[in-house]
């Protein structure tokens, strides 16, 4: 499998993985999805928000070589809203490494982040984070949807290949 392959493969397995748990949240009401445990990136709602700007910041840094601002939440305040950021991400996401060849995804990229620190870092670092970050997030939606009764059912990437 070549590497482009295997992001293709990862990525298309973050978004499902993404669809199942808004799935599932769906079927929680509003305070239910805002509920926090106390500890990590917070509630459901607050989780997702953390995986969508997370994703649309690496993917805006590889674009343009700039890291966006973060998103707000007042601009995803309900699960509808994060639903359609996270199609519109998917479509970037999927144009985006649809340029990428074997070349590209092996070399560098100058990245500036928000402090303005300019920094070189591999292509293929970026792609393996998100997918990684995403296993994590995706792990605590999961088992906060559990909690109240709305598990998502297996989530390893061997069910979804």
């Amino acid at each position: 499998m070549t590497d482009k392959t295997h992001y293709h493969t990862l990525f298309a397995y973050h978004w499902d993985t993404t669809r199942r748990l808004l799935n599932k949240a769906a079927g929680l009401d509003e305070a239910g999805r805002n509920e926090s445990p106390g500890y990590g990136h917070g509630s459901i709602h607050d989780l997702l928000l953390h995986l969508l700007t997370t994703d649309h910041g690496w993917r805006g840094g590889l674009e343009t070589g700039q890291q966006p601002p973060p998103l707000r939440r007042e601009d995803y305040p309900d699960l509808e809203s994060l639903r359609a950021g996270f199609e519109s991400e998917q479509a970037a996401w999927e144009a985006l490494l649809g340029k990428f060849g074997e070349a590209e995804i092996e070399a560098d990229v100058n990245m500036t982040s928000l402090r303005g620190e300019t920094y070189p870092i591999p292509r293929w670092r970026i792609l393996q984070h998100l997918v990684l970050h995403g296993m994590q997030h995706h792990a605590e939606v999961a088992q906060l949807l559990t909690e109240q009764g709305r598990s998502p059912g297996n989530l390893d990437f061997i069910f979804y290949a």
